[in-house]
């Protein structure tokens, strides 16, 4: 039975992840180690009972699926794990690396496909503005006229302690950011998308 579309604009990508067979010229062993050792968990431990699913509050809401990007990354299917776009809808939340029964961390196995994803270059584009909000701003959605009215409001100050009230610590996470080259490989992904 092929899985309901989700909606993507590539047609291949799409085609492909409906496609539900294991092919092992398709596997790359090596994907796992890379995962494992970047994640530094266990996910070839990961008997597939879906308890990370069942805990992501991302997962009723979307066709995201944690158990999905564990067992692609145990079967080595690098391709199919770093080009779909629901590898990015993960919040970092944790809660399936708190209930999962095997002591694995799918959080941090996600975190690493990211990791792979992006020295490749396959980020959404969306994601990459992002930096470059945070290395402009120190945020990666910056304080608005509306928020600091907001927070007025509440008797709060009208911007956060954080980079907006002292902007001098951007220097300080721009350097970060241009140590690790992340704007600049950022800047590049986003000049390439826009010309397309």
């Amino acid at each position: 039975m092929a899985k309901k579309s989700k909606g993507y604009k590539d047609t291949k990508l799409e085609e492909k992840l409906k496609d539900r067979y294991f092919r092992t010229s398709e596997s790359h062993p090596d994907f796992l180690e890379k995962v494992e050792e970047i994640s530094k968990t266990i996910p070839h431990m990961c008997y597939q009972c879906g308890t990370c699913t069942g805990s992501c509050p991302s997962a009723p809401r979307s066709s995201y699926r944690i158990r999905y990007f564990v067992r692609r990354a145990v079967l080595g299917l690098e391709e199919e794990q770093l080009t779909d776009p629901d590898l990015w809808l993960c919040t970092t939340c944790y809660s399936c690396t708190d209930r999962c029964p095997r002591d694995i961390a799918p959080t941090d196995v996600i975190m690493a496909c990211r990791n792979l994803a992006y020295q490749r270059g396959i980020v959404p584009v969306n994601f990459l503005k992002t930096v470059q909000a945070i290395y402009s701003s120190g945020h990666g959605v910056p304080n608005n006229d509306a928020n600091r009215a907001a927070r007025k409001r509440l008797g709060l100050t009208a911007d956060p302690p954080t980079t907006h009230m002292y902007p001098e610590y951007i220097k300080g996470i721009q350097k970060i950011l241009d140590h690790y080259k992340i704007k600049e490989q950022a800047d590049k992904i986003v000049a390439e998308a826009e010309k397309k």
